[in-house]
Protein backbone atom coordinates (compact mmCIF):
# COMPACT_ATOMS: atom_id res chain seq x y z
CA UNK A 1 0.00 0.00 0.00
CA UNK A 2 1.30 3.65 -1.01
CA UNK A 3 1.54 6.16 1.42
CA UNK A 4 -0.68 7.94 0.23
CA UNK A 5 -3.17 5.21 0.54
CA UNK A 6 -2.17 4.81 3.47
CA UNK A 7 -2.89 7.96 4.71
CA UNK A 8 -6.40 8.25 3.17
CA UNK A 9 -7.25 4.76 5.17
CA UNK A 10 -6.11 6.68 8.37
CA UNK A 11 -8.31 9.66 7.62
CA UNK A 12 -11.09 7.73 6.71
CA UNK A 13 -11.15 5.15 10.17
CA UNK A 14 -10.79 8.21 12.45
CA UNK A 15 -13.04 10.54 11.00
CA UNK A 16 -15.69 7.66 10.62
CA UNK A 17 -15.00 6.25 14.17
CA UNK A 18 -15.38 9.86 15.36
CA UNK A 19 -18.94 10.24 13.69
CA UNK A 20 -19.75 6.87 15.19
CA UNK A 21 -19.77 8.18 18.40
CA UNK A 22 -21.16 11.35 17.70
CA UNK A 23 -23.31 10.67 15.50
CA UNK A 24 -25.96 8.50 17.68
CA UNK A 25 -26.01 11.07 20.28
CA UNK A 26 -27.18 13.58 18.22
CA UNK A 27 -29.71 11.31 16.28
CA UNK A 28 -31.09 9.99 19.74
CA UNK A 29 -31.07 12.82 21.66
CA UNK A 30 -29.83 12.36 25.25
CA UNK A 31 -27.44 9.81 24.99
CA UNK A 32 -24.17 8.17 23.77
CA UNK A 33 -22.69 5.74 21.75
CA UNK A 34 -19.72 3.63 21.90
CA UNK A 35 -18.35 2.95 17.96
CA UNK A 36 -15.48 0.74 16.95
CA UNK A 37 -14.62 -0.66 13.31
CA UNK A 38 -14.99 -4.20 13.06
CA UNK A 39 -13.57 -6.95 11.50
CA UNK A 40 -14.78 -6.82 7.73
CA UNK A 41 -14.29 -10.78 6.75
CA UNK A 42 -17.27 -11.73 5.15
CA UNK A 43 -19.29 -8.56 5.29
CA UNK A 44 -18.56 -7.03 2.04
CA UNK A 45 -16.46 -3.89 0.98
CA UNK A 46 -16.31 -0.71 3.34
CA UNK A 47 -15.52 0.26 6.78
CA UNK A 48 -17.93 -1.59 9.18
CA UNK A 49 -19.06 -0.62 12.66
CA UNK A 50 -20.40 -2.53 15.49
CA UNK A 51 -22.39 -0.81 18.51
CA UNK A 52 -22.61 -1.01 21.99
CA UNK A 53 -25.66 1.33 23.95
CA UNK A 54 -23.78 3.30 26.72
CA UNK A 55 -23.43 2.20 30.40
CA UNK A 56 -27.16 3.02 32.49
CA UNK A 57 -28.74 3.66 28.62
CA UNK A 58 -31.07 0.11 29.50
CA UNK A 59 -32.11 1.69 33.07
CA UNK A 60 -32.45 5.72 31.37
CA UNK A 61 -34.85 4.23 28.43
CA UNK A 62 -36.84 2.57 31.34
CA UNK A 63 -36.82 5.53 33.62
CA UNK A 64 -38.56 7.32 30.67
CA UNK A 65 -41.17 4.59 29.57
CA UNK A 66 -42.35 4.77 32.93
CA UNK A 67 -46.62 5.71 33.70
CA UNK A 68 -47.97 6.94 36.23
CA UNK A 69 -50.74 4.04 36.49
CA UNK A 70 -52.38 5.14 39.51
CA UNK A 71 -54.13 7.88 37.90
CA UNK A 72 -56.71 7.70 34.84
CA UNK A 73 -54.35 9.58 32.52
CA UNK A 74 -51.64 6.96 33.31
CA UNK A 75 -54.12 4.09 32.57
CA UNK A 76 -55.65 5.17 29.45
CA UNK A 77 -51.56 5.64 28.28
CA UNK A 78 -50.91 2.21 29.41
CA UNK A 79 -53.77 0.89 27.87
CA UNK A 80 -52.88 2.53 24.46
CA UNK A 81 -49.56 1.86 24.71
CA UNK A 82 -51.02 -2.25 25.12
CA UNK A 83 -53.27 -1.79 22.13
CA UNK A 84 -56.35 -2.34 24.73
CA UNK A 85 -58.85 -1.69 22.17
CA UNK A 86 -61.52 -1.84 24.68
CA UNK A 87 -60.42 -0.53 27.94
CA UNK A 88 -59.17 2.26 25.73
CA UNK A 89 -62.95 2.66 24.91
CA UNK A 90 -63.63 2.35 28.37
CA UNK A 91 -61.67 5.05 29.91
CA UNK A 92 -62.91 7.33 26.94
CA UNK A 93 -66.38 7.12 27.87
CA UNK A 94 -65.70 8.02 31.43
CA UNK A 95 -64.88 11.85 29.69
CA UNK A 96 -60.93 11.56 30.14
CA UNK A 97 -59.65 13.31 27.12
CA UNK A 98 -57.91 11.63 24.59
CA UNK A 99 -55.12 13.90 24.63
CA UNK A 100 -55.02 13.32 27.76
CA UNK A 101 -51.36 13.95 29.85
CA UNK A 102 -49.73 11.00 32.38
CA UNK A 103 -47.97 12.45 35.22
CA UNK A 104 -44.60 10.95 35.29
CA UNK A 105 -43.17 11.07 32.06
CA UNK A 106 -45.54 13.01 29.92
CA UNK A 107 -46.71 10.62 28.07
CA UNK A 108 -50.08 10.61 25.91
CA UNK A 109 -52.23 7.67 24.62
CA UNK A 110 -51.97 8.92 20.96
CA UNK A 111 -48.00 8.74 20.88
CA UNK A 112 -47.60 5.52 23.17
CA UNK A 113 -49.84 3.97 20.44
CA UNK A 114 -48.23 5.23 17.42
CA UNK A 115 -44.80 4.27 19.02
CA UNK A 116 -46.20 0.41 19.67
CA UNK A 117 -47.66 -0.08 16.41
CA UNK A 118 -51.42 0.02 17.55
CA UNK A 119 -53.35 1.44 14.72
CA UNK A 120 -56.30 0.63 16.04
CA UNK A 121 -56.11 2.35 18.79
CA UNK A 122 -54.35 5.32 17.07
CA UNK A 123 -57.76 5.47 15.05
CA UNK A 124 -59.93 5.22 18.01
CA UNK A 125 -58.05 8.15 19.96
CA UNK A 126 -58.26 10.13 16.58
CA UNK A 127 -62.20 9.53 16.36
CA UNK A 128 -62.45 10.22 19.95
CA UNK A 129 -60.63 14.14 18.95
CA UNK A 130 -57.02 13.65 19.51
CA UNK A 131 -54.72 16.15 17.89
CA UNK A 132 -52.61 14.89 15.53
CA UNK A 133 -50.15 17.40 16.16
CA UNK A 134 -50.02 17.58 19.78
CA UNK A 135 -46.61 16.91 21.33
CA UNK A 136 -46.09 14.49 23.99
CA UNK A 137 -43.04 15.40 27.49
CA UNK A 138 -40.50 14.56 25.62
CA UNK A 139 -41.60 17.35 22.55
CA UNK A 140 -42.44 14.30 19.93
CA UNK A 141 -45.66 14.37 17.93
CA UNK A 142 -47.12 10.99 17.37
CA UNK A 143 -45.76 11.14 14.03
CA UNK A 144 -42.01 10.93 15.11
CA UNK A 145 -42.84 8.29 17.64
CA UNK A 146 -44.75 5.98 14.90
CA UNK A 147 -41.48 6.85 12.43
CA UNK A 148 -39.24 5.84 15.30
CA UNK A 149 -41.04 1.96 15.15
CA UNK A 150 -41.34 2.00 11.07
CA UNK A 151 -44.88 1.62 11.55
CA UNK A 152 -46.50 3.08 8.37
CA UNK A 153 -50.40 1.91 9.02
CA UNK A 154 -50.14 4.39 12.03
CA UNK A 155 -47.75 7.02 10.50
CA UNK A 156 -50.69 7.22 7.45
CA UNK A 157 -53.43 7.41 9.89
CA UNK A 158 -51.40 10.60 11.73
CA UNK A 159 -50.76 11.87 7.88
CA UNK A 160 -54.46 11.77 6.79
CA UNK A 161 -55.38 13.33 10.17
CA UNK A 162 -52.98 16.31 9.37
CA UNK A 163 -49.65 15.31 11.29
CA UNK A 164 -47.29 17.88 10.04
CA UNK A 165 -44.14 16.22 8.17
CA UNK A 166 -41.79 18.80 9.00
CA UNK A 167 -42.26 19.54 12.30
CA UNK A 168 -39.55 19.88 14.61
CA UNK A 169 -38.92 18.85 18.42
CA UNK A 170 -36.51 21.22 20.66
CA UNK A 171 -33.58 19.62 19.13
CA UNK A 172 -34.11 20.16 15.72
CA UNK A 173 -35.57 16.45 14.88
CA UNK A 174 -38.41 15.71 12.14
CA UNK A 175 -40.40 12.32 11.86
CA UNK A 176 -37.29 11.60 9.13
CA UNK A 177 -34.44 11.79 11.30
CA UNK A 178 -36.72 9.50 13.70
CA UNK A 179 -36.87 7.00 10.58
CA UNK A 180 -32.82 6.74 11.02
CA UNK A 181 -33.10 6.72 14.65
CA UNK A 182 -35.30 3.72 15.09
CA UNK A 183 -32.75 2.15 12.23
CA UNK A 184 -29.84 3.07 14.76
CA UNK A 185 -32.03 1.65 18.08
CA UNK A 186 -32.58 -1.64 16.36
CA UNK A 187 -29.20 -2.08 15.01
CA UNK A 188 -28.11 -1.88 18.73
CA UNK A 189 -30.63 -4.23 19.58
CA UNK A 190 -29.26 -6.98 17.01
CA UNK A 191 -32.06 -6.83 14.27
CA UNK A 192 -30.45 -5.24 11.80
CA UNK A 193 -32.48 -5.62 8.43
CA UNK A 194 -35.52 -6.84 10.28
CA UNK A 195 -37.50 -3.74 9.69
CA UNK A 196 -35.31 -3.00 6.83
CA UNK A 197 -38.19 -2.54 4.16
CA UNK A 198 -40.99 -0.60 6.78
CA UNK A 199 -38.01 1.36 7.17
CA UNK A 200 -37.34 2.01 3.45
CA UNK A 201 -41.40 2.55 3.08
CA UNK A 202 -41.88 4.92 6.04
CA UNK A 203 -39.49 7.44 4.73
CA UNK A 204 -40.43 7.27 1.15
CA UNK A 205 -44.17 7.72 2.40
CA UNK A 206 -42.46 11.24 4.49
CA UNK A 207 -40.72 12.08 0.98
CA UNK A 208 -44.54 11.99 -0.91
CA UNK A 209 -45.91 14.27 1.75
CA UNK A 210 -42.86 16.52 1.51
CA UNK A 211 -40.03 15.21 3.72
CA UNK A 212 -37.01 17.81 3.67
CA UNK A 213 -33.91 15.81 4.03
CA UNK A 214 -32.18 18.75 5.18
CA UNK A 215 -34.16 19.89 8.70
CA UNK A 216 -32.01 18.17 11.26
CA UNK A 217 -30.19 19.09 14.44
CA UNK A 218 -27.64 21.25 13.47
CA UNK A 219 -24.92 20.10 14.98
CA UNK A 220 -23.30 16.66 14.17
CA UNK A 221 -27.19 15.72 13.24
CA UNK A 222 -26.98 14.99 9.25
CA UNK A 223 -29.10 11.57 9.10
CA UNK A 224 -26.55 10.76 6.00
CA UNK A 225 -23.81 9.70 8.66
CA UNK A 226 -25.59 7.40 10.79
CA UNK A 227 -27.07 5.75 7.39
CA UNK A 228 -23.64 5.26 6.11
CA UNK A 229 -22.05 4.11 9.11
CA UNK A 230 -25.03 1.33 9.17
CA UNK A 231 -24.28 0.72 5.40
CA UNK A 232 -27.83 1.49 4.79
CA UNK A 233 -27.43 2.48 1.10
CA UNK A 234 -30.46 2.17 0.29
CA UNK A 235 -31.99 4.73 2.87
CA UNK A 236 -29.10 6.64 1.74
CA UNK A 237 -29.28 6.76 -1.92
CA UNK A 238 -33.37 7.51 -1.38
CA UNK A 239 -32.41 10.61 1.13
CA UNK A 240 -29.44 12.06 -1.76
CA UNK A 241 -32.33 11.23 -4.65
CA UNK A 242 -34.88 13.57 -2.63
CA UNK A 243 -32.15 16.46 -2.10
CA UNK A 244 -30.46 15.52 1.24
CA UNK A 245 -27.15 17.73 1.00
CA UNK A 246 -23.73 16.25 1.44
CA UNK A 247 -21.92 19.29 0.41
CA UNK A 248 -20.28 21.80 3.18
CA UNK A 249 -19.87 18.61 5.59
CA UNK A 250 -15.94 17.73 6.41
CA UNK A 251 -17.46 14.06 7.71
CA UNK A 252 -19.62 13.09 5.07
CA UNK A 253 -16.14 14.18 3.01
CA UNK A 254 -14.37 11.67 4.66
CA UNK A 255 -17.11 8.60 4.63
CA UNK A 256 -16.93 9.64 0.68
CA UNK A 257 -13.92 8.54 1.01
CA UNK A 258 -14.70 4.80 1.52
CA UNK A 259 -15.01 1.97 -1.04
CA UNK A 260 -17.90 0.14 -1.26
CA UNK A 261 -21.15 1.28 -1.82
CA UNK A 262 -21.58 3.84 0.62
CA UNK A 263 -18.54 5.93 -0.06
CA UNK A 264 -19.45 5.11 -3.71
CA UNK A 265 -23.39 6.73 -3.14
CA UNK A 266 -21.35 10.18 -1.32
CA UNK A 267 -19.59 10.35 -3.90
CA UNK A 268 -21.56 10.56 -6.36
CA UNK A 269 -23.56 12.54 -4.64
CA UNK A 270 -20.76 15.27 -4.28
CA UNK A 271 -20.24 15.13 -7.72
CA UNK A 272 -23.76 15.98 -8.75
CA UNK A 273 -23.99 19.11 -6.14
CA UNK A 274 -20.76 20.55 -7.40
CA UNK A 275 -21.17 19.94 -11.23
CA UNK A 276 -17.96 17.79 -11.76
CA UNK A 277 -16.21 14.38 -11.20
CA UNK A 278 -15.23 14.19 -7.14
CA UNK A 279 -11.76 13.92 -6.35
CA UNK A 280 -12.78 12.07 -3.26
CA UNK A 281 -12.18 8.88 -5.43
CA UNK A 282 -10.19 6.32 -3.65
CA UNK A 283 -6.74 5.37 -5.89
Amino acid sequence: MTRGKSLRWIAALAGATLIATVAYAALRFGGANIGRVADTEGRGPGVHFDFQAPPGQEETLAAKAEIAEDTPEGQLVLAARNGEVERVSELLATGLPPDAEESKNGHRALHQAAGAGEPAVVDLLLDAGADAGERDGSGYTALMRAAEAADLEAGRRLLDAGAEVNDRNERGETALVGVVAGVFARHIDGAVGAAAEKEIEFARMLFDEGADPNLHPDKDGSPLKALAITQRTDLLTLFIEHGARTDGDAQLAVLAMMPGPVGEALRSARSAASGSPTADEPR
